[in-house]
């Protein structure tokens, strides 16, 4: 005879051990993702602190960057204008030294003319000084004296030719062909001291040699005074030269 057991159901237990087991569960996996969102936002605080860090040290290299660029551009200035003023003075220097040795070169021409003037007579062509003042331009300076008993005055016109070689050939050539000024007055009226001036202008391929200085009075048409001078070889630029007197 077979027996009949009866079990009891118990649906509000096995409710609540569902419901323990999913919320265990629930927990369990929360605590996991929390515990790695956590991580990862230490990580990302870390990491932001160490950009920021770096952007920190990035600013500060830039500006200190940006002031030595500034103290370069200072030092480059400062040595530009020392460079500047120290070409300029050396310039003045170089321009006062220039003045110097042309006024010593005119100094020493009218000492000469004062002494030999002691023993002229008559009407005398006295010097000649040429200053070269670039490669083929030149001013000259032809001082006439005039000494006589009675302080008669001299009337009359100067003649100045150019000699030197041309292209293998003898050349003389007519200050007035080579000066700059238009017209030249080579006409003179004084007592006792004249000085005429002016520029010339060599032509390309002339090499001169001397100076001739012609002295015509109006009432004789003939050459009055003549005198020869050599052509100064050696003319610095700036400088004066007495050229060297002939007979």
């Amino acid at each position: 005879m077979s027996r009949l057991v009866v079990k009891t159901h118990r649906p509000l237990q096995i409710f609540l051990a569902i419901v323990i087991l999913s919320s265990t569960f629930t927990l369990l996996a929360w605590g996991l993702l929390e515990n790695g969102h956590w991580h990862y936002i230490r990580a990302q605080l870390a990491s932001n602190e160490e950009s920021k860090l770096l952007w920190d040290v990035n600013r500060n290299l830039e500006e200190e960057n940006a002031k030595l660029r500034e103290r370069l551009i200072i030092l480059e200035r400062a040595t530009q204008i020392d460079m500047e003023t120290t070409a300029g003075l050396q310039e003045v220097i170089r321009t006062r030294q220039d003045e110097v040795y042309r006024l010593k070169g005119e100094l020493e021409f009218y000492q000469g003319i004062m002494e030999s003037t002691r023993d002229s007579k008559g009407l005398n062509v006295q010097g000649l000084h040429i200053v070269a003042l670039s490669e083929k331009r030149y001013q000259y300076k032809l001082v006439l004296t005039n000494v006589t008993k009675n302080d008669m005055v001299a009337k009359g016109f100067v003649k100045v030719f150019l000699e030197g070689m041309q292209d293998g050939k003898l050349q003389v050539l007519n200050l007035e062909e080579l000066t700059q000024e238009q017209p030249i007055d080579l006409s003179f009226k004084f007592k006792h001291f004249k000085r005429l001036e002016g520029n010339l202008v060599l032509p390309d391929g002339f090499e001169p040699t001397r100076v001739i200085v012609q002295l015509h009075l109006n009432e004789n048409k003939k050459s009055e005074s003549e005198r020869v001078f050599e052509w100064p070889l050696k003319a610095g630029l700036g400088g004066g030269n007495n050229v060297g007197a002939g007979p």
